[in-house]
């Protein structure tokens, strides 16, 4: 018998999520789109991810006892990493206990504030801005008051161009193929970004003529989509995009409806599949000033990497596919209301779902797909070589969830009629495979291994759901990097996009990160055949 959701709601934001009982707090402030910092990833020793646990009383850990007094721990107040939801709760997390460098641009800044010097309106309260980031499958939006830093409002839906391909070359090979596709694939993209700021200044009471700058980071192929610049020379030798660093353009020339006299800022591109939406990361998080070397991982449909040793910085794209967005994946979809986000094994298999208490699941998003994927090789259930295989040492319940579908393949149920078939694990595969033989490569041209990695941030929609011990356990992440370097950030595209609102200095310091940078192109690289290969293969 399944477990049924319990209601937790976080403030002072008054954001509430529905979480399987045994959920850990972090998990569930993830799930409400608050990130907390665990500089000791999660080992409950640093005491950075401190919250007060308004309602139910609680019973402290050890790790609790550790790092709080008696009158905080009669308080309730408790390390977010170390203890689990129970039941219906209220839990206070403080503006300290976010991740600095993220959440800061959420609740406060010290980022210098100057508005761009061009008169564009009188009144700099009234000024707003909106980021975007174009990710291949999903495009998500923020409408921002620099002024005073305020998030107005946030959406996010599917990128429309999927209907033509749910990968980037299917994409740049549609916009060669006539005349007007280059045209239909931009006005698609621009269309979605209009509606989505209607939607934004209705939410936030907003006039769209108060509008006066929209910053865009994307991957290089949705970035040239976005400006109808074509990008066929992405899709052929030596792989170069039309232009490098940043791209600024009136509003007015693409029709996007904000005042008539806004202009658009589109991020930096580093060089060949590796593009705003990694400068803009690389932003966000402050790349060159942590400590060295450090790992930036971009989880998506391209996965782009940046390895940075003594302030030497090299970036290189590999093509993981849509498999961790939902795509390609026979129950797939994004991390939405219905999607099952997350799947434990216990005598039977759990699922939480987002949406409302008890809600019903419609299908299974990427951050699921890693946690089951990492569940079945546990369980016997997966083997090394990814096939799917009846265990004799799994729990019986879980054992008889083996069945063989109708296309006569082996397949696992994991609730009602949401399956994990032997064709899903094959993309799990070919997703993990890309990004790890990337990372092997690039940890060899810098001449480190991946133990001497100090820090791993690991970016994208599903960046903020998965374990540490699952990527590691399905292979993509070596299993040799320490869990307290890996810290998990979410969507820092959109981040490093709403931070070049803030200044000209941090639009600046982006197209510095874009210039220093070194570009691999790993599809020319001698390696990649052999390291993808044997990346394929699963952890023993």
């Amino acid at each position: 018998m399944s477990q049924q959701q319990v209601k937790v709601t976080f403030q002072p934001r008054g954001r509430t999520v529905y979480v399987l009982p045994g959920t850990k707090i972090i998990e569930a402030a993830a799930i409400a789109g608050i990130i907390i910092n665990t500089p000791c990833g999660g080992a409950g020793s640093c005491g950075k991810c401190r919250v007060r646990v308004i309602s139910p009383k609680s019973t402290p850990t050890k790790a609790d006892e550790k790092i709080f007094s008696k009158d905080e721990l009669n308080k309730n107040w408790r390390l977010a990493c170390q203890n689990q939801i129970v039941g219906d709760a209220v839990i206070k997390v403080p503006e300290s206990s976010l991740l600095p460098g993220l959440n800061k641009i959420v609740v406060d800044s010290n980022i210098l504030q100057k508005i761009i010097p061009d008169k564009r309106c009188a009144n700099a309260a009234k000024r707003f801005g909106v980021a975007v980031d174009i990710g291949t499958t999903t495009i998500a939006a923020l409408l921002v008051n620099p002024h005073n830093n305020e998030e107005i409002a946030v959406t996010g839906d599917i990128n429309p161009q999927i209907s033509i391909g749910d990968d980037v070359i299917s994409r740049i090979k549609h916009a060669a193929s006539g005349p007007r596709a280059l045209a239909e694939l931009q006005k698609m993209v621009i269309r979605q970004i209009n509606a989505m700021i209607s939607g934004l200044c209705e939410q936030g009471s907003v006039d769209k003529n108060d509008i006066y700058e929209i910053t865009i980071a994307g991957n290089t192929t949705m970035e040239h989509l976005f400006c109808g610049i074509d990008p066929s020379p992405l899709g052929q030798l030596p792989f170069e995009s039309a232009w490098r660093g940043a791209n600024v353009i009136n509003a007015s020339e693409l029709k996007l409806q904000i005042n008539p006299k806004g202009i658009v800022y589109v991020f930096p591109i580093i060089g060949g599949f590796v593009g705003g939406d990694i400068s803009a990361g690389m932003l966000a998080i402050d790349q060159l000033n942590q400590t060295q070397p450090s790992l930036f991982i971009d989880v998506g449909t391209n996965g782009e990497i940046v390895l940075v040793k003594d302030k030497k910085k090299l970036a290189a794209s590999t093509a993981a596919g849509p498999a961790f967005e939902g795509a390609r994946i026979s129950c797939g979809m994004r991390a939405a209301k219905g999607a099952i986000w997350k799947v434990t094994f216990g005598d039977d298999c759990d699922c939480s779902v987002i949406g409302r208490r008890n809600a019903k699941p419609i299908g299974i998003c990427g951050s699921a797909l890693i946690n089951i994927t990492a569940e079945l090789l546990k369980a016997g259930i997966v083997d090394s070589t990814g096939r799917i295989v009846r265990s004799s040492k799994a729990p019986p319940k879980i054992a008889q969830r083996v069945i063989i579908d109708k296309n006569n393949q082996p397949a696992f149920v994991v609730k009602g009629r949401i399956k994990i078939t032997q064709k899903d694990i094959r993309q799990i595969q070919l997703a993990v495979g890309a990004i790890r033989a990337g990372i092997n490569i690039m940890l060899k041209k810098a001449g480190i291994k991946s133990a001497d990695l100090k820090r791993v941030y690991i970016a994208g929609g599903l960046g903020i759901f998965i374990s540490r011990e699952n990527a590691q356990r399905i292979g993509l992440l070596p299993a040799d990097i320490n869990h307290e370097r890996i810290t998990f950030i979410g969507n820092s595209s959109l981040v490093g996009a709403r931070l070049a609102l803030r200044s000209i200095e941090e639009k600046e310091k982006a197209e510095n990160l874009a210039r220093q940078t070194r570009h691999i192109e790993l599809s020319v690289d001698s390696d990649f055949q052999n390291e993808f290969a044997n990346a394929m293969i699963f952890p023993s």
